[in-house]
């Protein structure tokens, strides 16, 4: 892709410029609006495609008397990581505390690869209708979209990790600490063949968890065996499959299940499939992202995962820097913290952070 004339970004006159045509008729193709021959009409697209060319949004709000906002879009679709309706609703709330009681607007991008051939998920930025932006979800591995988000210059707040580039301004929870903590605590209770049910297979999250426990397996010499972790949709269905699979291995006497769908009784089911029985003739530890309620009461304990918290206190810096009272990069990092007494109440489904399916 060739790089814009003035070293940011395309413009409309850089396009116009470079078509040989009017800025006015480069706005004609942009509105699909008549009175463009179709061979002009063929080469600004061309040239727009290209160049990789985003319409100027926020332009087009401050001649209609608006503004520019903050900006909150997704890095997957929600068909691949489901983050439920509770937690989006929590995400507006915090930012309409933040930033509506202000005067700016908000703006939820769901689907931000739209019908766009040049849509991605930072398409508002690129077409300047954000002042700042929130990319809530984990990262995919190979993600280069979050570098060209820092590059910008705008305000902005990843809710994920990437290996490779610290700088990132982000708010999270260490994932990989989480499991090596739960790995280790079940090592010290004898445990030496214990399985993984493991979300996010290609995301930075899931990664860090196979870090973790593999870490903690190494410290503890004990060599792993790749059968035992088992990565997981959110699928409930998948779930009971998996726990089902793992424990027909009778060897296996304890599971993690940092699978992030905190739901007890795929679990519960999956155990029934096997033959065993939970607490006691193998352990489970469970990962939530609630502190005060349990994803299976019988779990010998819970790795509480402040995703909340953290979100919280990224939201409260990234105000201070949409608003000038303070610079970016954002580094908001917190522990998870292991439970070993297991709260009595469990999840109902609708509080999840993510909605399963099957």
């Amino acid at each position: 892709m060739r790089e814009p004339p003035n070293g940011k970004h395309w413009t409309i006159y850089d396009v116009a410029r470079e078509a040989g045509v009017s800025a006015k008729t480069v706005s004609q193709v942009l509105n699909q609006k008549e009175g463009v021959a179709d061979k002009t009409r063929a080469r600004i697209l061309a040239i727009m495609e290209e160049v990789d060319y985003q319409p100027h949004i926020g332009a087009r709000a401050l001649r209609g008397g608006g503004t520019a906002c903050i900006g909150l879009t997704l890095p997957v679709s929600l068909d691949v990581v489901p983050i439920s309706e509770e937690v989006l609703l929590w995400l507006f709330g915090r930012l309409l505390k933040l930033f509506g009681s202000r005067g700016e607007y908000i703006c939820f991008d769901i689907n931000p690869g739209g019908n766009s051939a040049n849509g991605d998920y930072a398409r508002g930025l690129w077409q300047q209708l954000y002042r700042g932006c929130v990319v809530a979800g984990p990262l995919p591995l190979d993600d280069t979209t979050a570098r060209r988000i820092h590059d910008w210059g705008a305000p902005y707040l990843v809710l994920s990790r990437l290996d490779g580039f610290p700088e990132l301004s982000c708010a999270t929870v260490d994932f990989e600490q989480g499991a090596y903590e739960s790995t280790k605590f079940l090592i010290e209770r004898g445990h030496k063949r214990i399985a993984m049910l493991k979300a996010f297979t290609g995301f930075q999250p899931g990664l860090e968890r196979r870090r973790g426990f593999l870490r903690a397996l190494e410290e503890a010499g004990i060599a792993p065996d790749e059968s035992l972790i088992r990565a997981v949709s959110f699928d409930f269905h998948d779930v009971t499959r998996c726990v089902h699979r793992l424990l027909m291995d009778t060897s296996v006497t304890a599971l993690i299940d940092c699978s992030a769908t905190e739901d007890g009784v795929s679990l519960r089911n999956g155990a029934r499939r096997a033959g065993r029985t939970l607490g006691k003739d193998f352990d489970v530890l469970t990962w939530s992202y609630r502190e005060d309620e349990a994803v299976l009461a019988e779990a010998c304990a819970q790795m509480w995962l402040p995703q909340f918290d953290a979100t919280g206190e990224g939201f409260d810096e990234l105000s201070a820097w949409f608003h000038g009272d303070r610079e970016g990069p954002i580094h908001v990092v917190y522990r998870p913290t292991l439970l070993d007494k297991v709260p009595e109440t469990e999840i109902s489904q609708p509080r999840r952070m993510f909605d399963s399916r099957g």
